[in-house]
């Protein structure tokens, strides 16, 4: 009787695992560009992850979000702290330390 109770709480168990794991991180299509070092270097983050936390230095100048996400900007480099919203689509004067995309 022992062995029917396990086998039945070890379907359960992985059903229940199946229900809430994550579908897999997505990750945006497009790219986003900043500046840095006075708006002198370029860089730019290809089909940025959804929901992880670039950190990108000391990012200030014309910033563009030609992904298919919204952009969250901190001015922390870990993503903590108040976020301001950067739309997709859109181009602007920003300061900010690290990026977090999200659907």
């Amino acid at each position: 009787m022992r062995h029917p109770l396990a086998a039945l709480g070890a379907v359960l168990l992985a059903g229940v695992l199946t229900l809430f794991a994550p579908l897999g991180a997505r990750a945006a299509t497009g790219t986003f560009s900043y500046f840095t070092d006075r708006g002198v270097t370029a860089h730019e983050l290809a089909n940025p992850v959804d929901g992880r936390c670039y950190p990108v230095g000391y990012a200030h100048g014309v910033t563009g979000n030609e992904t298919d996400r919204d952009a969250y900007l901190y001015d922390t480099p870990d993503c903590r702290g108040a976020a301001a919203y950067f739309p997709k689509g859109f181009y602007r004067l920003e300061m900010f330390q690290s990026v977090v995309f999200m659907r």
